[in-house]
């Protein structure tokens, strides 16, 4: 469990991915993301052992406000994959302190070399987040994933552990 004084990030429950669905589909968020059927949430939250899948609760009402998937924790290189970010209330801080959060978890708990996630090219929004919380663009790749039957370019953004601060 990770928390400061506004959040709480903890491993995701079952009677909680209706939610998680729920805020995947969202209009927000569907035009940046891959989207997971509920037995595939449902396996990785119970039967795959290098993902976590988290979710994030407002510490004061503790109601769920995002999810996240890290993955990579059996990665010999220790390098760490946010493999998915989505947050049903936007505007509030709350994505920069699960950032945070999760770097600190990362470099300090887990030793992690390296902390990585993909972005597609136009969501400026959290590509602006993440450069502003210290991750580097390391490259484009060109229409590499296939996103609401269209290719999409997406960015890979990284920080290593000698970045951190």
């Amino acid at each position: 469990m990770l928390m400061d004084d506004t959040i709480l990030i903890r491993k995701t429950l079952e009677k909680e991915l209706a939610y998680v669905i729920s805020t995947e589909n969202d209009p927000t968020n569907s035009p940046y993301i891959l989207q997971w059927s509920l037995q595939e949430h449902k396996k990785a939250i119970s039967t795959d052992s290098n993902l976590l899948h988290l979710i994030v609760l407002d510490k004061a009402s503790e109601k769920p406000v995002g999810y996240v998937l890290i993955n990579g924790l059996e990665d010999e290189s220790n390098s760490i994959e946010i493999k998915r970010i989505a947050f049903s209330e936007k505007g509030k801080g709350y994505g920069r302190k699960m950032l945070q959060l999760i770097k600190k978890w990362a470099f300090t708990e887990r030793q992690a070399n390296r902390l990585w996630i993909e972005v597609v090219d136009y969501n400026n929004r959290a590509k602006s987040l993440y450069e502003s919380e210290g991750f580097k663009i390391e490259g484009l790749q060109r229409e590499a994933i296939k996103l609401n039957d269209n290719y999409q370019s997406i960015y890979m953004m990284s920080m290593l552990s000698s970045e951190y601060k």
